[in-house]
């Protein structure tokens, strides 16, 4: 097997959900092919002071955004879908699902 095959490192198909569910497993990189782009999605789980979680995106190799203190409820955009955080657990996984969109009635129009 070459050093280039790493089949502990998730390649998948954006998106990627089981369940309405995308979990991230702490630091364990994922690399998305999405619209001819690949994308790098890295999770962080810290315990102090509370725990929390932070998710590292890269498209094509470059840095393009970071979203820190994650916990339940907060908003999370991978490749233009916005996902909702349901679960940080301490070194393990950060748990994302889709976030409903927002219907004209709800935004007040």
């Amino acid at each position: 097997m070459s050093r280039d095959h790493q089949p502990d490192r998730p390649q998948v198909k954006y998106p990627f959900e089981i369940d309405d569910r995308w979990v991230l497993r702490y630091h364990i990189p994922y690399t998305v092919e999405h619209d001819g782009h690949t994308h790098r999605i890295v999770a962080t789980i810290f315990a102090e002071p509370s725990v929390h979680g932070r998710i590292q995106v890269n498209r094509d190799g470059r840095f393009v955004a970071e979203y820190d203190d994650l916990v339940p409820g907060s908003p999370v955009e991978i490749t233009g879908d916005v996902w909702r955080v349901t679960e940080v657990e301490y070194r393990t996984h950060v748990v994302l699902e889709r976030a409903p969109e927002e219907t004209k009635e709800e935004a007040g129009e």
